[in-house]
């Protein structure tokens, strides 16, 4: 049994990044825009396997239904999301381009969590609080970012190696 058509599998990334995010969305956090954003594994192996245009759809079908689904749909979680999130993807993008034989999906997946907290400090600092004391937390998201890059390649990579024993 071979791996299902493209189109197949955005659209089985798309759900399963639809999935995470909304169960991610529901779980308590400590600050409101504080999350792993788990559903990111998603548009990792997508990027990864698909190429841009897979990864776009699937970013877009997480951020779009996704935010729909848990009530923030045009919302101010909306906006810090879609910037963070076209940032971190861009950021990606980049990475798997230019660096493809030198950064593994768990590189591509770091570049992707550091990028997605500098633009939502970006909106925060430009939308929200006009000080330049926000970039006090620049070091600190920087290595959650890290963390979670680090965190969520890992677990598109154990999906990768898992879905290749079944192909």
């Amino acid at each position: 049994m071979g791996l299902p058509d493209k189109r197949s599998r955005i659209a089985i990334y798309g759900a399963l990044a639809l999935g995470l995010y909304t169960v991610e969305n529901f779980l308590p956090t400590p600050l409101p825009w504080l999350r792993v954003g788990i559903a990111n594994v998603a548009v990792v192996l997508a990027l990864d396997e698909l190429g841009v245009i897979g990864a776009v759809v699937v970013f877009c079908i997480k951020l779009i239904l996704g935010s729909i689904i848990t009530g923030r749909f045009l919302t101010p979680f909306f906006f810090f999301g879609a910037v963070g999130g076209v940032i971190s993807l861009a950021a990606m993008i980049l990475v798997r381009v230019l660096g493809r034989r030198m950064f593994s999906v768990v590189g591509i997946s770091v570049a992707g969590g550091v990028f997605h907290n500098i633009g939502q400090l970006l909106v925060a600092r430009f939308v929200l609080i006009q000080s330049s004391a926000l970039w006090r937390f620049f070091p600190v998201l920087v290595l959650f970012g890290v963390g979670t890059g680090i965190f969520i390649g890992i677990l598109a990579r154990l999906v990768q190696s898992r879905v290749k024993e079944y192909a």
